[in-house]
């Protein structure tokens, strides 16, 4: 590892908790909703479905939206594909049922969303077209990407498509100053404990592979990666 690229650093996120304080969550998860919505490329997801939807004549695509948290992407998704003549149904899902009802507090916008295990998706082989995820792939080891994929292939037709953190010292850097606009403490640690336990493009191409035979990466502006794989 360079000066740039400092070993990873895996650590638990405080928003993590389920024990948090409910208001410290609610100022969290918006905090996360300004970020996604400014810096969070999902743009770059929304290009991979509408590219892979063509292709592939999907006339009424259903995407599954892991790791959701309040479901603020989901949202944009749903309306971005629809924006993009592929209306879609999305579902937004989350191990932490207090986050998706924030999520309606904080839109004021009910929102199709299911609480689950990543690892143990409560839905049959191949029941939804693609499954997505936004800055969720850092949270766990490689060995327990490997088994976050497999559930993935699992349930999806098609295949996935992640989109998560670079590990370096610029968006390390970037969220420390940023940090000060954020509504809690708790963002900003939790911002700097991602960037610290993200993985390098390289890093999460041989994890994908190891599960995924054939999973691409692709560097996404600024200092993110878009993981792709086609379901067998």
């Amino acid at each position: 590892m360079s000066f740039l690229v400092p070993p990873r650093r895996p650590s638990d996120e405080i928003l993590d908790d389920p024990e948090i304080p409910t208001e410290e969550m609610y100022r969290s998860l918006e905090d996360l909703v300004l970020v996604n919505r400014w810096w969070g490329s999902d743009r770059a997801l929304v290009r991979f479905l509408v590219r892979e939807i063509r292709r592939q004549e999907v006339e009424r695509p259903v995407v599954l939206d892991v790791g959701a948290g309040s479901g603020a992407v989901s949202r944009r998704l749903s309306r971005r594909l629809a924006g993009a003549g592929h209306p879609a149904r999305v579902f937004a899902c989350d191990l932490q049922w207090r986050h998706l009802l924030a999520g309606r507090r904080i839109t004021g916008e009910a929102f199709p969303s299911v609480a689950a295990d990543a690892f143990g998706l409560p839905f049959a082989d191949k029941s939804v077209d693609w499954v997505v995820s936004t800055l969720f792939f850092h949270h766990f080891s490689p060995e327990e990407n490997v088994r976050l994929l497999a559930s993935f292939e699992r349930v999806a037709r098609r295949g996935f498509a992640l989109l998560d953190l670079t590990r370096h010292a610029l968006p390390l850097a970037f969220i420390s100053i940023a940090g000060l606009l954020f509504k809690t403490r708790v963002s900003l640690c939790d911002g700097i404990s991602s960037v610290r336990q993200a993985y390098t493009p390289d890093e999460a191409r041989r994890i994908a592979q190891d599960a995924v035979p054939g999973a691409r990466v692709e560097a996404v502006f600024p200092f993110r990666y878009l993981l792709s794989g086609a379901s067998s």
